[in-house]
């Protein structure tokens, strides 16, 4: 039978215990949100001292967080995305519509051939080798 390894497990408490132990540290240090730190020091340091000594009780807080960051992410991702595409990509668009910019010459009339002479730069062969 093969032993499982509670690594996932272990890194969850040292992390998340870690990390609440020093802001707790730090906010009473600052002698701010005191209130919380006392809830968030011992709650830290029970984290990590599992994760050093039984990991394999970690299991289902572990799971918990990862429900949750799975949640938050699923949320926070098309927030994200909902702003930067309304806030700044729309804009962009919308004043490159009004200043008539048509990178693929869409709005030309019909001709026999769309094509355009290569540049003289672009004829030099020693172009391909820097081509930056």
């Amino acid at each position: 039978m093969k032993k499982r390894s509670f690594r996932r497990e272990r890194e969850f408490g040292l992390v998340v215990g870690g990390v609440l132990v020093l802001l707790s540290s730090w906010w009473l240090y600052r002698g701010k949100l005191a209130s919380v730190s006392h809830i968030t020091l011992p709650l830290g340091s029970l984290l990590v001292l599992l994760g050093l000594l039984w990991p394999k009780a970690l299991i289902w807080p572990n799971l918990g967080w990862m429900v949750l960051a799975e949640g938050l992410s699923f949320v926070m991702t098309r927030i994200i995305l909902g702003i930067v595409f309304f806030l700044i990509i729309t804009p962009i668009g919308v004043v490159k519509r009004l200043s008539g910019w048509d990178p693929l010459d869409r709005r030309s009339g019909r001709r026999a051939s769309y094509w355009k002479p290569y540049s003289e730069r672009q004829r030099d062969p020693r172009h391909y080798e820097k081509m930056f």
